[in-house]
């Protein structure tokens, strides 16, 4: 269950290779997770070309490693349910 709002919180995710981490909107991580609770659409995923790129991206003090790490078949999921928009960095 999605709907688009740009006055609420997104889901921003990062990603390098195949990896994937929760950036911003983690109340919404159950319902991303489970696709059967409201989260705003569409989720944004911002791709980088290497780790340190996207570790420099970051806001200070955040490090990849405390962030929610997502499974690549959610991922798919969102793909396949257009529910994501890929931003290559």
């Amino acid at each position: 269950m999605t709907e688009e709002n740009n006055t609420e919180e997104q889901v921003v995710l990062v990603s390098f290779e195949e990896n994937y981490w929760l950036l911003e909107g983690e109340t919404y991580i159950s319902a991303v997770l489970s696709a059967e609770e409201y989260y705003p659409t569409p989720v944004i995923c911002r791709t980088y070309a290497d780790m340190f790129d996207l570790q420099f991206s970051l806001p200070e003090g955040t490090l990849v490693g405390n962030l929610w790490a997502i499974n690549p078949l959610i991922i798919e999921r969102l793909h396949k349910l257009e529910h994501i928009v890929i931003e290559e960095k």
